[in-house]
């Protein structure tokens, strides 16, 4: 897009040559286990409750963000690191990282800091991708991103009538949200209804757990 080109070129011109050491399928798997390891260990420090736990939950969350930055500028492929789609999860999940802050400030509701603005970012994210992917001639992966798109949205849905029910396992079924697309899209040719139909059985097997305990 030409509102990015300027700041792709400056980003280029001072970020180091990438080291191509992930295709974009490994990238997307190493953004896949991120996700995994920070939503699982979210999940972890909930159902234990440790002091400061949500304070311990996002150091987690801010190293983790650092070291995929890193991978990106450092290793991902030159067509990846400096994407639109890139900026498009570096703007989400920058506000979502900066509306967790403000809520262990008290500035905003936890619920909002802690769980719905990362839904929100996810929903976004997905969409957003889907909808570049489209509009660049990926027509069947853009509609696989933007199908998972509409179910993180009704994930976001869920969360906000009856967050109650499936508070138990909130954390892992931001996991399934962020890894099971990356991992669909990286290994599989599925086709854009069967991504999203996957997504949606994953969610709605922890959704039901949760319920159930």
């Amino acid at each position: 897009m030409a509102v990015t080109d300027g700041l792709r070129r400056r980003l280029r011109d001072v970020s180091p040559a990438t080291s191509d050491r992930l295709d974009e399928s490994g990238f997307l798997v190493t953004g896949a286990a991120a996700g995994l390891f920070g939503w699982g260990g979210t999940q972890l420090l909930a159902w234990l409750d440790p002091p400061h736990s949500a304070v311990a939950a996002t150091a987690l969350w801010a190293v983790l963000m650092l070291a995929f930055s890193a991978v990106t500028v450092l290793h991902a492929p030159e067509a990846v690191r400096f994407s639109d789609a890139m900026f498009v999860w570096g703007t989400v999940n920058g506000t979502a990282m900066a509306l967790t802050v403000a809520a262990l400030a008290g500035l905003v509701p936890e619920r909002l800091g802690f769980w719905g603005a990362w839904a929100a970012a996810s929903a976004l994210g997905y969409v957003g991708t889907g909808v570049l992917f489209v509009r660049a001639g990926a027509t069947a992966r853009g509609r696989g991103y933007l199908a998972v798109g509409i179910v993180a949205v009704a994930v976001l849905a869920l969360g906000a009538v009856a967050f109650g029910r499936v508070a138990p396992v909130v954390f892992l079924v931001l996991a399934a949200v962020h890894a099971v697309p990356l991992v669909l899209d990286a290994e599989t040719s599925l086709s854009p209804a069967a991504r999203g139909g996957t997504l949606a059985l994953v969610v709605a097997g922890l959704v039901g757990a949760g319920v159930v305990v």
